[in-house]
């Protein structure tokens, strides 16, 4: 068995590292690999107390798909429940190509994706942070490494979400401030969440102002769209969630995030939400809100994949109609509310 390598690392979308008070960092690195079995050898994060949530994000090669193979809390309870003598890769490998849904076999809802997978613990009210050892195994349908990062912001109370727009066209101008704002911020306010953007940026020359392929059922790696975040050089706000303005998407695609959820670190090719412009500030917060959302925390109500089976999302309180952000409408409920409030991204400021 290949010992894994930890390193301790700071990093700047998480605050209080604890390192000087002796507690454990909120922030930490490790290097593990794959084996042929599909899961990697085990390896421990120290969980402070007092943390909001943890975000595991594994990043290994671009056409591997990676998940959570075990996830055993300080308590002893496992969460994916697995059997590690049975290699995981066939089923990851037909739930995402096959069905195209991408959930991963397992107690733990979770979703598959291609070169970089990211899960934010908790996502129900029922569930919660067990501060000491957690051990965590990735499971993936390519023997290699993989690079780790688990991120343990504070229960600090953080529910504002600093954004990013850039507006990526060589011939769109966009208000300032946005005019969608105000309904931006209406829908957030249900969930106690306050939007504040940081910058506002026109990239201009990128050949990417209109995006003409998406990839099923998540964007990949090397897509049109997985290229923006790569356009974000020096922003003045390293910290906020970056959402790129396009003149066009697909025909149908009014807005796609890179992650559900996505990996709260700045230096991934999924950091960000990507938005079709529109004149019409309603469609545009609307479709905002639900982009953001997803890269937050949230799933679709239900998603139905290529068998015509119906996958619902893991909470208890939304239900299949039209009036959740996260199908066609505005509304966003407790449950919802809770799962966006444990984003990493969220700060008291």
């Amino acid at each position: 068995m290949i010992a894994s390598r930890v390193i301790v690392v700071v990093v700047g979308l998480v605050v209080g590292c604890g390192t000087e008070t002796g507690e454990p960092p909120r922030s930490v690195d490790v290097e593990v690999t794959v084996g042929a079995n599909g899961f990697s050898e085990p390896f421990t994060i120290d969980v402070p107390e007092h943390t909001r949530s943890l975000t595991i994000v594994a990043t290994g090669a671009a056409d591997g798909l990676y998940a959570l193979g075990a996830f055993q809390t300080a308590d002893g309870a496992e969460h994916v429940g697995l059997d590690l003598g049975a290699p995981p890769g066939a089923q990851m490998r037909s739930s995402y190509d096959t069905e195209q849904i991408g959930q991963m076999p397992g107690m733990l809802f979770q979703t598959i994706r291609l070169g970089t997978f990211t899960h934010v613990y908790p996502y129900r009210p029922d569930q919660s942070v067990v501060a000491g050892t957690t051990t965590l195994r990735i499971a993936s349908d390519r023997p290699g490494p993989v690079r780790v990062r688990v991120l343990m912001p504070p229960d600090d109370g953080g529910q504002v979400l600093h954004v990013n727009l850039f507006v990526v066209s060589d011939t769109l101008v966009l208000a300032q401030p946005a005019p969608f704002l105000d309904e931006l911020q209406t829908i957030f306010n249900q969930v106690g969440i306050t939007i504040v953007v940081d910058e506002t940026r026109v990239i201009a020359g990128s050949g990417l102002a209109r995006i003409t392929q998406s990839t099923e059922p998540q964007e990949a790696p090397g897509s049109q769209s997985a290229r923006l975040p790569a356009l974000a050089t020096n922003p003045l706000s390293p910290g906020a969630l970056d959402i790129f303005i396009v003149e066009s998407l697909p025909s149908g695609i009014g807005g796609l995030s890179l992650g559900t959820p996505g990996p709260p670190v700045r230096d991934s090719y999924y950091y960000g939400v990507v938005i079709r412009y529109t004149a019409n500030e309603m469609a545009m917060a609307i479709v905002v809100a639900h982009e953001a959302s997803h890269f937050l925390a949230l799933q679709h109500v239900t998603n139905t994949g290529i068998s015509g089976t119906v996958y619902p999302d893991p909470l208890d309180d939304t239900q299949p109609g039209q009036s959740n952000l996260m199908q066609t409408g505005t509304a966003l409920t407790a449950d919802q509310g809770f799962a966006l409030t444990r984003s990493a991204l969220l700060s008291v400021d």
